[in-house]
């Protein structure tokens, strides 16, 4: 049926996603969308199998942090002892965890440079605690990084290979390797049978280089004081191993730093301490010697008992002096008063002399009495003046020996008084170099407990110092490896396979500039479309006799609308021309040709490509033809063709160099106008009319001009020069044959 340009309502329903290309590309390649996700799931379930999973490793830390308050309650009882309070942020603590120095400790305690695999057929995987053999290098040296796969032999003995070296050796026993005089044994693990077992030696640069990669640690906010450690590897045990010794490592370091302060005070102490308790024991030496040799046991009260001394001695003397005074006094009296009874309050208070005083008073009060009764010449009263007279020498004796006795008991007080005297002058002089010396030993006394005191508070300080964080959660692997991820990968497989097909055919629409459709043509230009034509082998076809194949329906479609739009009228003259070259310009008009003669028409098929002649060889006829009509004007040589009714055939003929000007011969015109009146329809099967003219010449002479496009082959630009050839009427009666498509055996003809 005859194919014409469809009206603007069609066209608005033609931009239908159902009509839409890219819609019918896909449901031309439905197959795709059920292979590709079995094959992206069979592929995911195979990376699954035998890719090694990782777990990822967590824990979390109170960090320390002044600004934000979480001091511990430790400030307080460093500033109680006197010692200054260390300060701490999150920040640092997150730099100082992260640093290498910390991680370079945890590489050496774990020995994280040895690795150690076991190989199977399809897959290596790493052990950590259960492999069999274990290494442990004497004297380690530098080398570059090596694999040693290790064989176990007879007996205790083994072998040890290396990309350029075999080691032989015995477990336990140490042998030379590149790096290092080292040890291995075995554990209490038993090798497998079907593994091989290798240990890696790597330099500590590279394992850490690869360990602060994999290390991740951060504060969850800014608000809090808590910082998450997260580590990823294959192995959880492991993971959860340097986590724990990091976390160790690191609390050790915060631990020693804060220690390294006490232990540098208490250095301090211990040095000064010796020095201060050597010079304490001088001053304390040199004041036992000053006490030996001025016979000082307490400067202080050693004064005080001498003045005390002093004033007694002075007082004695003062009561002599008075006793000495009264005694001449009363020699005085005596010598004075004779007759006079001697006062009781002036004669000293000694016995003897207090005798003889109250036995002189006595006499003299009986003199008084004598002289009342008796006269001054009586013997009685002369014996008892006599005896008056007696006692009072005696007294005068008396009194003599006591002024002898007092004149000596002042002098001896007198110069008992002097050394007095002497030792009152000195006590400022040894008080002063005595309070000298106690003040120097006082000094380095309180020097000396002051010290001892803060080696005491310092020596508590560190006994109570702590971390600068606290474990909240301690390292824990994840139960489910977080890679791969078994559900998304496969739903990620499913989408791949779903989505790759879609997008490569998406793809293939953007990029594409060829025609891939009927659509193409009629949404680009306004000629229509008269025929479609599947690809197939033009030469091989053409031997066969299958009336059913579905070409021979296509052509017999073509030759229907051709038909069509012909009507009764006779003698057609049908040009075939194209864009450019190779899109089955000459492959049409050939099977063209034949349908036509199959319904009972007289057929000439023409080869007017005469730049390059195809048909006489498609044909195996001979190829003389039109040039040598015209150039060597002998009569048309017309042959016919055809395993069924047969059709006739002019061939190009010999090539000559001007072409172009043959064809401008009116030999051209009577050609075609001659032999037109003897078929029903003569083929004109011309060269590309986007490359040559020569189309355009032979234009004038047809009725109908099929223009041949080849599915994804001939360019969509090239239709907007068909269009242009339309507009301008350079040719008769345009109609396009699309020809090459590959889809139309699935979608079109089910019924074949």
């Amino acid at each position: 049926m005859l194919a014409t340009k469809i009206p603007s309502t069609d066209l608005a329903l033609s931009r239908d996603w159902t009509a839409n290309p890219l819609w019918k590309t896909v449901r031309y390649h439905w197959y795709w969308f059920a292979i590709s996700p079995l094959l992206s799931l069979l592929l995911a379930w195979a990376f699954l199998r035998y890719q090694t999973p990782h777990y990822t490793i967590k824990a979390s830390l109170l960090v320390r942090d002044d600004s934000r308050g979480s001091d511990f309650n430790e400030s307080a009882l460093l500033e109680e002892l006197g010692l200054p309070n260390a300060t701490s942020s999150v920040e640092n603590e997150i730099e100082i965890l992260r640093s290498r120095t910390l991680l370079s400790q945890v590489v050496a305690d774990l020995h994280l440079t040895t690795q150690y695999f076991a190989s199977g057929h399809l897959k290596t995987t790493e052990l950590y605690e259960k492999t069999p053999y274990k290494i442990t290098l004497l004297k380690p040296r530098t080398a570059k990084p090596t694999t040693y796969h290790i064989e176990r032999r007879t007996g205790n003995t083994f072998t040890v290979r290396t990309p350029s070296n075999i080691y032989k050796g015995t477990f336990g026993i140490p042998m030379a390797l590149p790096h290092g005089l080292s040890i291995i044994d075995t554990t209490r693990f038993k090798p497998a049978s079907h593994y091989l077992y290798s240990f890696k030696i790597s330099t500590e640069e590279s394992v850490l280089d690869l360990y602060t990669r994999v290390l991740n640690i951060y504060a969850p906010n800014k608000t809090a004081s808590l910082v998450n450690l997260s580590w990823q590897d294959v192995l959880p045990r492991k993971g959860e191993a340097i986590l724990s010794q990091l976390i160790a490592r690191y609390m050790k370091a915060s631990i020693a730093e804060k220690n390294k302060v006490a232990d540098n005070t208490i250095a301090f102490i211990n040095q000064n301490l010796q020095r201060i308790s050597s010079e304490l024991a001088e001053v304390e030496t040199s004041i036992e010697h000053f006490r030996k040799h001025h016979r000082v046991i307490d400067a202080t009260e050693d004064g005080r008992q001498i003045l005390e001394r002093f004033h007694a001695n002075a007082s004695e003397e003062k009561e002599l002096a008075v006793r000495m005074k009264i005694v001449e006094l009363l020699a005085a009296h005596l010598r004075a008063k004779p007759t006079m009874a001697i006062p009781s309050a002036l004669y000293p208070r000694e016995d003897n002399f207090a005798d003889l005083v109250t036995k002189y008073n006595d006499m003299l009060l009986s003199r008084v009495k004598a002289l009342s009764q008796l006269s001054p010449g009586h013997p009685d009263f002369i014996l008892l003046e006599e005896q008056i007279s007696v006692l009072r020498n005696s007294l005068f004796d008396a009194i003599q020996y006591q002024k002898q006795e007092l004149a000596l008991s002042i002098a001896a007080i007198r110069t008992y008084g002097k050394e007095f005297d002497t030792q009152i002058a000195r006590v400022p002089e040894h008080q002063r170099a005595f309070l000298a010396q106690s003040r120097e030993q006082g000094i380095q006394q309180e020097l000396y407990l002051f010290l001892l005191k803060k080696r005491m508070e310092t020596a508590i300080s560190r006994s109570a110092n702590i971390a600068n964080a606290r474990i909240v959660d301690p390292p824990k692997a994840s139960t489910v490896p977080v890679y791969p991820n078994r559900q998304l990968t496969m739903l990620v497989a499913l989408l791949a396979g779903i989505l790759a097909p879609a997008a490569v055919l998406y793809l293939g629409e953007i990029f594409n500039n060829k025609i891939s459709s009927k659509e193409d043509i009629l949404r680009l230009c306004d000629v229509p479309v008269i025929g479609e034509i599947s690809q197939h082998s033009p030469s091989a076809w053409f031997q066969r006799d299958d009336g059913r194949s579905l070409v021979k329906e296509q052509f017999r479609s073509l030759r229907t609308n051709i038909q069509f739009i012909t009507g009764m009228r006779h003698h057609n003259v049908l040009l075939l021309t194209s864009a450019m070259a190779n899109e089955g310009k000459s492959f049409i008009a050939m099977h063209l040709a034949q349908s036509l003669a199959l319904a009972c028409k007289k057929v000439l098929l023409i080869d007017f490509d005469l730049r390059k002649p195809s048909l006489a060889t498609l044909l195996n006829l001979k190829p003389e033809g039109v040039t040598e009509y015209i150039a060597l004007e002998r009569g048309p040589l017309i042959q016919q063709c055809g395993n069924g009714p047969p059709f006739d055939f002019l061939a190009a003929g010999a090539q000559y160099a001007e072409t172009g000007e043959v064809m401008l011969s009116p030999k051209v015109a009577s050609l075609i106008s001659t032999l037109k009146t003897r078929y029903d329809f003569v083929l004109l099967d011309s060269p590309p009319v986007g490359l040559v003219a020569d189309a355009r010449l032979l234009g004038k002479h047809a009725d109908i001009t099929l223009y041949v496009v080849r599915q994804h082959f001939t360019f969509l630009h090239q239709l907007a020069d068909l269009q242009e050839l339309r507009k301008q009427s350079q040719l008769p009666d345009l109609y396009v044959v699309l020809n090459g498509m590959r889809d139309l055996r699935r979608y079109q003809y089910h019924y074949y």
